[in-house]
């Protein structure tokens, strides 16, 4: 039997938490100790109540941006950015997460770790245990050379990355620890599973690894049977309720799922056509249910409406989502909510493509098209990546 570290360090919702229990629960039952430890434990009680492995609380990493950043708001040009505000900006705060996650591994003493989102914990890993990388596209950026690439390029980068560089050099000295000789080298692990679709990367133009689909499996798509609407939100944002506002307003039946959200958003559907769902439902079974995906373009949702086959109405919040949304927004079967869109406005949105034949088509095709290219089902790659390097 061996001992496996799985880790989720950034980013938010229970998706993340449905990835690492269904990697688990194979590298379980093919004989091995899976450990979890989780950005957050808020869906513990629910999603590992009948587990038997261990569910840990990651080190708690709360972000720091500079005083110029805090006075003129943050935009992220690319991965590099998000990690020099989330422990690699400067050396106390780098050394007091590293010594977390390297605390934690030296009394699980794993074998192997497998990292989601988790750049401090493949840091605190590297040179010392062997590393599956893996992750969306936007997470797992490319990192065959010596830093980390752009997005946006309207914008001053935040990060400097040979400071950053250094940074970790000297974080990794005091603790006499392998030094890299490259930033991008410490994301690289042994080896790397890209979750996502080729054409929705946003590294698309500098990557030179393959993007192997959904996470997921997936069955064939079915036609759409329904005039409904299936709504996956953040709820503790202006997005969840100017979408909730713009379904009452449309007519159409349906139901919405807001993680987090404020109790009133909840109130304000009932006894309406709109059923509120208190908790997640699997996300391309409720896709597949409905006639349209209303979500802020995240990319489980996307793939979940892609894989079944319907239109999406997107309401992007912050860059991954954008990204997405974008690439997605080229296809006649999603579309983009305009930021200065009002809910009469998005009314006529969602009615439109919820019965648009065109879009209908273009969604189904979609669907079809990537269970022709075997776009499902990364998951077993992570599995077999482990398997690999613990053999």
């Amino acid at each position: 039997m061996k001992r496996i570290l799985l880790g989720w360090e950034l980013g938010a919702g229970f998706g993340y938490c449905l990835q690492l229990r269904q990697l688990a629960d194979a590298l379980a039952a093919a004989g091995h100790q899976p450990l979890l430890a989780l950005r957050t434990l808020d869906y513990a009680h629910r999603l590992f109540a009948d587990r038997r492995y261990p569910v840990l609380q990651a080190p708690w990493l709360i972000g720091r941006l500079s005083p110029q950043a805090q006075a003129h708001g943050f935009d992220a040009t690319g991965f590099a950015d998000l990690m020099a505000c989330n422990g690699f900006g400067s050396v106390d705060h780098l050394y007091s997460m590293l010594r977390g996650w390297r605390d934690l591994i030296d009394l699980l003493k794993p074998d192997l770790v497998v990292t989601r989102y988790a750049p401090l914990l493949a840091l605190a890993a590297y040179g010392r245990l062997p590393a599956v990388v893996y992750g969306s596209a936007y997470s797992t950026p490319p990192a065959h050379g010596p830093d980390f690439p752009r997005l946006l390029f309207d914008v001053e980068p935040y990060a400097d990355q040979a400071r950053m560089l250094e940074t970790v050099r000297t974080v990794q000295q005091r603790f006499g620890a392998r030094r890299p000789e490259t930033l991008a080298e410490i994301y690289r692990g042994e080896r790397r599973v890209v979750l996502g679709l080729p054409e929705l990367d946003p590294y698309r133009a500098t990557r030179r690894e393959p993007c192997f689909g959904m996470f997921e499996d997936a069955p064939p798509p079915r036609e759409i049977a329904s005039d409904r609407v299936h709504a996956y939100l953040a709820g503790d944002g202006r997005g969840a309720w100017q979408a909730v506002e713009a379904l009452l307003a449309s007519g159409l039946p349906g139901q919405v799922y807001a993680r987090d959200a404020d109790p009133a958003l909840a109130e304000r559907v009932a006894g309406t056509a709109i059923r509120w769902l208190d908790s997640p439902p699997e996300a391309i079974a409720a896709a597949a249910s409905a006639s349209l995906v209303v979500h802020h373009g995240g990319p489980g949702t996307a793939y979940a409406a892609l894989a079944a086959g319907r239109p999406q109405l997107l309401l992007p919040q912050v860059m991954d989502q954008w990204l997405t949304s974008l690439a997605l927004a080229e296809a006649p079967h999603a579309e983009r909510v305009a930021d200065e869109a009002g809910p009469d406005e998005v009314a006529g949105q969602l009615r439109r493509l919820a019965t648009d034949p065109v879009a209908r088509q273009s969604a189904f095709d979609a669907a079809v098209d990537l269970q022709a290219r075997g776009m499902h089902g990364a998951w077993r790659r992570v599995v077999e990546a482990c398997q690999c390097l613990l053999a």
